[in-house]
C-alpha cells in the first residue's frame, strides 16, 4: 500500500462548528434516553471540501469514546476524563459503498451541514438509559429498575452517562485532533474509487490530501444534569 504525504499548499479553509445538546437539561430520573448531540458545520471555502473524519471529533458516535469530544464542568472548567475504547482495525479504505465511506464528509460552500448522535452510550443506537456518576463508578450495568447486573461497564462518562448531577457542563471538540484532520478541496466522489479496485484502494493512497490550513471556529454546547 502506498501512502500519500498530505500537502499544505492549498488555499486555507475556514469552518465554523456550532455544538448543541437537545434538550439542554438532562434528568436521570425523568429522561430514559440521552439528549441529542448535534454539530452544525459551515464551510467558507470557495469550493467543496471533503474531510477525512476517521478517529476525529466529526466521526459520530465513535468520537464519544475516543476522547475527541471533550466535556468540562462549569464554572470550574475542570476537564472530565471520559471513556476510551480503542479498536485495532485495518487501514481506512476509499471504496464506494464500503462502510468506510462514512468517514468522508463533504461540505459545500456556505451550506450548513449537520451531524448528530445520542449523547450517551449505545454507539448511536439510543437505547441505553444514562445513569449518574455514583452508579457508573460502581462499574456494573443496571436494569430498568436500577438493580445491578453482573455485567461490567466503563466507570468513566460517555456523554451524559456517568456525569455528576447538579452541575452544568460545556461540550467541545479536541483542538489537536481537529487541527490534524486531513481534507481535500473536492467532493468525496472524486476521492472514492469503485469496488473491486486493488491498487490505490486506501484513504492514504489519494494524493490530494491537505493537512492543516483550516481555521476552525468552534462554539461549544452546554448541558445541565439533574437527578
Amino acid at each position: 500500500m502506498s501512502t500519500a504525504t498530505p500537502t499544505t499548499t492549498s488555499p486555507p479553509a475556514k469552518i465554523h462548528i456550532t455544538i448543541t445538546i437537545t434538550p439542554e437539561t438532562h434528568s436521570f430520573t425523568t429522561n430514559p434516553l440521552p439528549p441529542l448531540l448535534t454539530l452544525s458545520l459551515l464551510s467558507h471555502h470557495p469550493t467543496p471540501i471533503t474531510l477525512c473524519t476517521f478517529n476525529r471529533p466529526l466521526a459520530l458516535p465513535s468520537a464519544l469514546t475516543n476522547r475527541t469530544i471533550t466535556i468540562h464542568s462549569l464554572p470550574s472548567r475542570q476537564k472530565i476524563e471520559t471513556s476510551l475504547f480503542q479498536v485495532n482495525r485495518s487501514p481506512v479504505t476509499r471504496i464506494k459503498g464500503d462502510s468506510d465511506e462514512q468517514f468522508y464528509l463533504t461540505l459545500l460552500p456556505n451550506t450548513p451541514t449537520t451531524i448528530s448522535t445520542p449523547f450517551g452510550r449505545g454507539g448511536g443506537v439510543n437505547k441505553i438509559r444514562p445513569v449518574p456518576k455514583a452508579i457508573a463508578e460502581k462499574g456494573w450495568e443496571v436494569d430498568e429498575e436500577g438493580r445491578e447486573r453482573r455485567v461490567r461497564r466503563s466507570v468513566q462518562p460517555t456523554g451524559v452517562d456517568g456525569l455528576e448531577p447538579g452541575l452544568e457542563y460545556e461540550v467541545g471538540l479536541d483542538r489537536e485532533s481537529l487541527e490534524g484532520m486531513w481534507w481535500a478541496p473536492v467532493k468525496r466522489e472524486e476521492i472514492l474509487v469503485e469496488g473491486g479496485t486493488t491498487e490505490g484502494r486506501y484513504m492514504g493512497d489519494y494524493g490530494g490530501w491537505v493537512k492543516g490550513g483550516v481555521e476552525w471556529v468552534v462554539e461549544g454546547g452546554r448541558v445541565k444534569v439533574e437527578e
